[in-house]
């Protein structure tokens, strides 16, 4: 019962400003998409134009999630608290960009060597955010933020890729498979905005979940993290 009344705050919170933001990051990819696919089928030659859409369609992939978790953070600060989203945004944004440009290098250097232990370190730095936003010696400059976020992944792993799996793999492809045809605003504004304000709930509960795991490790363990 507690986790769905902090659950309602941040909801009223950030529920308007998410949900433009999931609006924006769901229609702009399946325009992408849908821009990669007709150049691919050009008879005249798709080369620059897929090489520009994808362009796009990358930096659309690093932007967006960076913006959906920042927004999502900000209403679940406790102790830290910053008393407006723009305020928030002009703390932490350039340093969540930066510390997941690293987590991006990092990952990638793994994935050259083997997929597995790529994907094992995207997950060990799921938290990366969490630790930007949420931790006094990170602050501090006394921790990494990539080592934090492996430390607390590494000792709750089984929690957080439950809650990976689940939010980001699972229900996704569920939504997908059944409403993939709905999600364009500009042939079905209707459903389209019912499945962004979904999907925009789904984010809020995935994230609050990963921060109480974080928070929860924190309180026992704050020399760490």
């Amino acid at each position: 019962m507690k986790f769905f009344t902090e659950n309602l705050k941040v909801f009223k919170k950030v529920a308007f400003p998410l949900f433009i933001l999931v609006v924006l990051s769901t229609n702009i990819d399946q325009f992408l998409n849908i821009k990669v696919e007709d150049a691919l089928r050009d008879p005249l030659g798709a080369a620059p134009q897929v090489y520009w859409f994808g362009f796009l369609s990358v930096i659309s992939s690093i932007i967006f999630p960076i913006l959906l978790m920042t927004t999502t953070l900000y209403a679940m600060q406790v102790s830290r608290f910053v008393e407006s989203l723009n305020d928030f945004y002009g703390k932490y944004i350039n340093q969540i960009f930066i510390e997941t440009l690293r987590t991006w290098g990092k990952t990638l250097m793994w994935s050259l060597l083997f997929i597995v232990p790529g994907i094992w370190k995207y997950l060990e730095y799921s938290l990366v955010p969490m630790v930007v936003t949420s931790s006094t010696r990170y602050d501090e400059g006394k921790i990494d933020a990539l080592k934090a976020s492996s430390y607390v992944f590494r000792r709750h792993w089984f929690k957080i890729i439950g809650i990976l799996i689940l939010f980001h793999l699972f229900i996704p492809l569920i939504l997908a498979s059944v409403f993939d045809s709905y999600r364009l605003l500009w042939k079905t504004p209707v459903a389209s905005l019912l499945l962004n304000l979904l999907d925009t709930y789904l984010l809020i509960i995935s994230t609050q979940l990963l921060f109480n795991v974080f928070q929860d490790e924190v309180r026992r363990h704050d020399s760490h993290v």
